[in-house]
């Protein structure tokens, strides 16, 4: 009986002796992961480390995904939503009404937050009545989630830095 060299990943199974033939030696060598499986496995690690990051982006593709749905079940819905879609705008002249804050800045970044909310409500009540996947509209969505993302991680990071600093 010869000794054979095996190599050191692999596992050995062996198969007890039958009646009359030779020991069964069976080398089970483990294959590697495909390079798809271990890209896809790393960008999910990475994605998952950074999801409170993408959070603009994940609220984005759900909004595209539940406007397409809503779109395929009843596209008339989109006049309903078309009167949701002033409420930000709304909201924001009854408080500007209401009290006045004190400084500038908070006026500027309260309008601007106004107006994306307006401009996000008007694009899911035209995206639920022709669909989202409209080239004009898909347009629209991608702009609108680049500058949710950016300004979503500019946020963060600026907050972070004041955080920081005040201690």
């Amino acid at each position: 009986m010869s000794r054979r060299t095996r190599p050191s990943a692999a596992s050995t199974v062996r198969i007890p002796r039958q009646r009359g033939s030779e020991p069964v030696i069976l080398v089970l060598s483990p294959e590697p992961q495909p390079l798809t499986t271990r890209a896809a496995l790393a960008a999910g690690r990475w994605a998952w480390k950074h999801r409170r990051s993408w959070a603009p982006t994940a609220i984005a593709t759900a909004l595209l995904v539940l406007t397409g749905a809503i779109h395929v079940i009843e596209p008339r819905t989109g006049w309903a939503l078309a009167v949701l879609a002033l409420a930000p705008a709304g909201v924001w002249v009854w408080g500007m009404l209401r009290r006045r804050p004190t400084s500038r800045q908070a006026v500027v970044w309260r309008a601007l937050l106004a107006a994306f909310a307006t401009t996000v409500g008007a694009w899911v009540s035209l995206a639920a009545g022709f669909g989202p996947a409209h080239p004009a509209l898909f347009t629209v969505w991608a702009v609108l989630t680049l500058i949710s993302q950016v300004g979503w991680l500019v946020t963060r990071r600026l907050t972070t830095v004041t955080e920081k600093g005040s201690r």
